[in-house]
């Protein structure tokens, strides 16, 4: 099925691995679909607003500017990320990496954008991969927002908005 894509336009994308493996348990594999996110963001011109790697999944919200197309960009970060990962991994356990295609959702207001953005966010700390909310987490730029925003941005985000990321 194509995506309709509206210049720029704002999407909240989760990619889920095959059969939910854990693979980005592995800090070099989880690594690498954060390296890829950030590399296309220039050749797609698109922004990488949010982002959390988790094991078993990723979420992003980005911005694509112009008239780039939201298929091409995960096609490009969904096919070389497992071209890496499965250089990566020993033989029996090379396979198809991504599961079908991505979910994404158009951002239609500035609510639903910092409902989106509190779910990224806060989503290491809801899976337990954290101590706390303001946590930073090597997989999530939450540590970004902390240090552009303040934390009382983050506050404040988790105080309107918390409920969207339990």
């Amino acid at each position: 099925m194509t995506r309709i894509n509206l210049e720029d336009q704002t999407y909240f994308v989760t990619g889920t691995t095959h059969r939910r493996r854990e693979l980005f348990s592995d800090t070099e594999l989880a690594r690498i679909v954060v390296d890829q996110w950030q590399h296309y963001q220039k050749p797609h011109d698109f922004d990488l607003q949010a982002y959390a790697v988790m094991p078993d999944h990723y979420h992003v919200l980005l911005q694509i500017n112009g008239d780039h197309n939201l298929s091409r960009i995960l096609y490009a970060v969904h096919s070389y990320s497992s071209k890496l990962i499965n250089e990566r991994l020993d033989g029996e356990d090379r396979e198809k990496i991504w599961q079908g295609d991505a979910f994404d959702e158009v951002i239609r207001s500035e609510d639903m954008y910092y409902q989106k953005l509190a779910y990224i966010l806060f989503n290491p700390w809801r899976a337990d991969l954290v101590e706390n909310p303001y946590c930073k987490y090597e997989f999530c730029n939450l540590g970004e927002w902390k240090e552009e925003e303040g934390e009382e941005f983050l506050e404040d985000l988790y105080s309107k908005y918390g409920r969207w990321a339990e």
